[in-house]
């Protein structure tokens, strides 16, 4: 199950960052992050950034990582191009 949210998430961030896009993508980490926790795996890992001038925090906990996408387009592409490999 977790592998298919997984899957959903990608697809909605490979699509661009619009506000419509940013609250799908939104809604699929979250689904996404509920399906990994029933599966049993309930780490807390964090997304770090060392990149300079970004419009984000350096550091998200992954559990706020949708409000994040939601909000901020920088953080969508970063998301992005961790999600899918793209550049």
């Amino acid at each position: 199950m977790a592998n298919e949210e997984w899957k959903r998430l990608q697809e909605a961030l490979r699509k661009t960052a619009t506000p419509e896009a940013r609250t799908e993508a939104a809604e699929a980490m979250r689904r996404y992050q509920t399906a990994r926790l029933a599966k049993g795996k309930g780490s807390r890992p964090t997304i770090v950034s060392l990149a300079l001038k970004k419009g984000y925090p350096n550091a998200v906990p992954l559990d706020k990582a949708a409000d994040e996408i939601e909000r901020n387009p920088a953080f969508f592409e970063l998301m992005k191009r961790i999600a899918t490999k793209e550049k």
